[in-house]
């Protein structure tokens, strides 16, 4: 079952970040996982949960919509 959240946290050096979901909970994932290049905070985002042996982890991410740019 995928669930529905949003993007709040990238840390490039680090290569990972957080996405919070629809229930407040904040689920770790891989840029690796998130095979589309420009992820930014505030994307809105579908995606799979799998436990691993560091806790839940957000795989197979989508975009359901991008943040517009504010000029």
């Amino acid at each position: 079952m995928q669930r529905k959240g949003t993007v709040r946290n990238i840390n490039k050096i680090e290569g990972t970040g957080i996405i919070e979901d629809e229930n407040a909970q904040e689920i770790s994932f891989s840029l690796r996982d998130a095979f589309f290049g420009g992820i930014k905070l505030g994307y809105k985002v579908v995606f799979d949960i799998v436990l691993t042996n560091q806790g839940l982890r957000a795989v197979n991410i989508v975009f359901m919509e991008t943040v517009p740019l504010i000029l």
